[in-house]
C-alpha cells in the first residue's frame, strides 16, 4: 500500500468507497467491527494497513463485496475509539458537519472563513443537528476539511470529534486525526456529492449523547504537549519568559511606531504570529519524553507541569532562530506573503527586516545561553555548540541554493539537490531534538538521531519540491514557482540526468511564465522526474520509520514516528493536467 491511500493498490479508490445503502448491512458491519476490535491493545491507533487487512477479512467472513472496504475501515476505526470517545464529556466534544447537506436553494445561512453559519431555517437536517449539539454543549463546525477542527483541538476547545463526511473526506482526515490520537467517531454520508447529500441523523443524534465515566484503556497522544507548546507563544506567556530580555513596552500596541522599540516589537510580533510551532514542539516533546517517558503522551498528562521555565525558554530560542531564518529566506526568495499577511521586508523594507532577523538570532542564543544554571554548564555548552553548528549548516545550504538559482552553466545532479535540501532543513530538526534531549539528561543514541534528522530534512525538501506543483497548498496562488525562480529541485535534477538539461536551459529563455511552467510540466512527465521524486520520498520516509522503530528509549521512537508522519504527510498527487 502506498502512503496516502485508503486501500491496497489492487483496488481503485472508487471500487471500495461505496457505502451500503441497506441499514441492516451497515449495522452488520458495525457489529462485526466492534467484535474484532474488542480487547485489542489501545496504546497506539491502528494504521491504514491494519484497518485494510482487518476490513478485508471482515467482508470475506460476512460474504460482502470489497466495494464496502472503505466503509468497513471507518467502522473498525470507530470501534477502536468508541470507548474513549464516550468517556469525553459532552461539552468537550466537537461536531463536524459537511455543508453539502444543506439545500443550496432554500438555505438562509451565511459563510465565513470557518464555514457555514446555520440560520436554523429548517430547510435541511443541519439546523436540527446543530441545535441539538449546541444544547448538549458541543462546539459545532459546518465545513469541509479538518483544519478548523484540528485548530479547535490544539487550542484546547475540544477533546473528541464526531465527524460526518463522505468517504473521500474521511480518508483525507484519517491520518491527521489518528496521528494526534484524538478520540473520534466518523459517519460516512449515505450519498455523497457536492449538493443535497444524505446522512444518518438518528445515528448522529445517538452518538451525540452516548457517554461513560472513563475508558479502561487510552491511546497515546501528542495533544497535551502540542497545546503546551502553543501556550508558550501566547503573548502573555512570552512576556513573562522574555521579561528580562526585552524593553518595557515592547509588547504594547503601537510599539513598532517607536524607533527605540521597533526592532523588538516587530521581532516579538513575528514570534507570536503564525506558524505550526513544529520545531519548538520537537524540543518540548523530546525533553518531556526524555525526562518522563511515555507517560508524557497520556491523554490527561499535565504537560505544563512537565515543562519548567528553562525548557520553555529553550523552545522559544529554537523558534526565534527559525523565525529569523524565515525572514531572511523571504528576502532572498522575494516572497511577499507568509501566514496570510505581508512579509516583513514587504511591509517594512529590506533593511528593517534583516535587522529584525538578526535580533531574533541574538535573542535565540541569549535564551539558550541563559539556561546554563538550570541545565548545568556541560549540557548548556553542548546545546549552544549544536545551535551554532546548525546555524552554519543552514546558511551553507541556503547559500548553495542561491548559487544555483538562475545558473544554467552546469547540470544539476540529484546528489547536489539532495545535499542542498538536507543542509537547508535537517539541522533545524536535529538541533531541536538534541536540545530537548540534552536538557532532559536522557541517554540516547546521538548518531541515530542525526541520521534520522538528515533523512527527514531531505524528505521534507523533496516533498516541498512535489507540492510546488499543487495550486492549493498554503498561500500559493500558482504552480511551478520553483521553475520560474530557478531553484535546484529534485525534479530539475532528475529531468537533467534523464537528458533534459539543454531543454530546461532553453525553456528558461522563454518570456511567457505560463508557457515555461507548462513545458517544464511536460518535460518532468516525459523524463519520469515526478515518478522518481515520489519514489525517493517514499524511500526516505521508510528510512525514517525504520530508525524510529529501533530507537531507544522507546518513548523517543514514538516522537520520531509522529514527526515522520506529520512532517512528511502528502496533500495529494502533483497536478497531472497541463497548467
Amino acid at each position: 500500500m502506498s502512503h496516502g491511500q485508503l486501500v491496497p493498490e489492487a483496488h481503485a479508490p472508487g471500487e471500495i468507497k461505496q457505502v451500503p445503502q441497506e441499514a441492516a448491512v451497515r449495522e452488520k458491519i458495525r457489529t462485526a467491527a466492534a467484535d474484532i476490535m474488542h480487547g485489542r491493545p489501545r496504546a497506539s491507533a491502528p494504521g491504514r494497513d491494519l484497518l485494510a487487512e482487518l476490513g478485508a477479512e471482515l467482508l470475506q467472513r460476512l460474504e460482502l463485496p470489497p466495494t464496502c472496504l472503505g466503509f468497513t475501515m471507518v467502522a473498525l476505526s470507530n470501534a477502536f475509539w468508541r470507548e474513549q470517545y464516550e468517556a469525553v464529556p459532552l461539552h468537550r466534544r466537537l461536531l463536524l458537519l459537511p455543508k453539502c447537506l444543506r439545500d443550496p436553494v432554500a438555505c438562509r445561512g451565511t459563510f465565513d472563513s470557518v464555514g457555514l453559519n446555520c440560520a436554523g431555517c429548517g430547510a435541511c437536517v443541519i439546523g436540527d443537528l446543530v441545535a441539538k449539539a449546541q444544547t448538549l454543549g458541543y462546539s459545532v463546525i459546518v465545513a469541509e476539511g479538518t483544519s478548523s477542527v484540528i485548530m479547535k483541538v490544539l487550542e484546547g476547545e475540544a477533546d473528541a470529534i464526531l465527524g460526518v463526511a463522505c468517504l473521500d473526506s474521511l480518508d483525507e482526515s484519517f491520518e491527521p486525526i489518528a496521528d494526534l490520537g484524538v478520540p473520534n467517531q466518523a459517519i460516512p454520508l449515505l450519498r455523497d456529492g457536492c449538493e443535497r447529500t444524505e446522512t444518518e441523523p438518528a445515528l448522529i443524534a445517538q452518538l451525540m449523547t452516548v457517554m461513560q465515566s472513563s475508558a479502561i484503556q487510552t491511546t497515546r497522544t501528542s495533544v497535551p504537549l502540542l497545546r503546551a507548546t502553543r501556550e508558550i507563544f501566547a503573548a502573555s506567556s512570552l512576556a513573562t519568559l522574555l521579561g528580562l530580555h526585552v524593553s518595557d513596552g515592547a509588547f504594547a500596541s503601537g510599539a513598532a511606531d517607536e524607533p527605540l522599540l521597533q526592532t523588538e516589537a516587530l521581532g516579538l510580533d513575528w514570534l507570536v504570529c503564525g506558524g505550526k510551532r513544529l520545531r519548538p514542539f520537537v524540543t518540548v516533546a523530546a525533553y518531556a519524553l526524555g525526562r518522563h517517558g511515555v507517560r508524557s503522551l497520556e491523554p490527561r498528562a499535565n504537560a505544563g507541569e512537565m515543562l519548567d521555565e528553562p525548557v520553555q525558554a529553550l523552545a522559544v530560542a529554537i523558534e526565534a532562530l527559525h523565525k529569523a531564518s524565515l525572514i531572511h529566506d523571504d528576502i532572498a526568495d522575494g516572497d511577499e506573503f507568509r501566514y496570510g499577511r505581508r512579509t516583513l521586508h514587504a511591509s517594512h523594507g529590506t533593511g528593517i527586516a534583516i535587522n529584525v532577523g538578526d535580533w531574533l538570532v541574538g535573542l535565540g542564543y541569549r535564551l539558550a545561553g541563559d539556561q546554563a544554571e538550570a541545565f548545568g554548564g556541560d549540557r548548556a555548552a553542548e546545546i549552544a555548540t549544536r545551535l551554532a553548528k546548525a546555524q552554519l549548516a543552514l546558511c551553507k545550504g541556503q547559500g548553495a541554493e542561491l548559487a544555483w538559482i538562475g545558473s544554467e552553466s552546469r547540470a544539476l545532479r540529484a546528489a547536489d539537490a539532495l545535499a542542498i535540501g538536507a543542509l537547508k532543513t535537517a539541522p533545524a530538526f536535529e538541533v531541536a531534538l538534541h536540545a530537548g534531549l540534552i536538557a532532559s539528561g536522557a541517554h540516547y543514541e546521538r548518531d541515530v538521531v542525526a541520521r534520522f534528522a538528515t533523512y527527514l530534512g531531505e524528505a521534507y525538501q523533496v516533498l516541498n519540491d512535489l507540492e510546488d506543483w499543487r495550486d492549493d497548498v498554503g498561500n500559493k496562488v500558482s504552480v511551478g514557482l520553483d521553475v520560474l525562480s530557478g531553484r535546484p529541485t529534485m525534479l530539475r535534477a532528475f529531468a537533467t540526468e534523464a537528458g533534459g538539461w539543454e531543454q530546461l536551459a532553453r525553456l528558461r529563455e522563454e518570456s511567457d511564465p505560463q508557457a515555461i511552467v507548462a513545458s517544464v510540466r511536460r518535460l518532468y512527465d516525459e523524463t519520469g522526474a515526478f515518478e522518481k521524486t515520489r519514489a525517493l520520498l517514499g524511500g526516505l520516509r521508510n528510512r525514517c520509520l525504520t530508525l524510529a522503530e529501533g530507537m531507544r528509549p522507546e518513548a523517543l521512537g514514538e516522537l520520531l514516528r509522529f514527526l515522520t508522519r506529520t512532517v512528511l504527510r502528502e496533500r495529494g498527487e502533483p497536478r497531472t493536467r497541463e497548467v
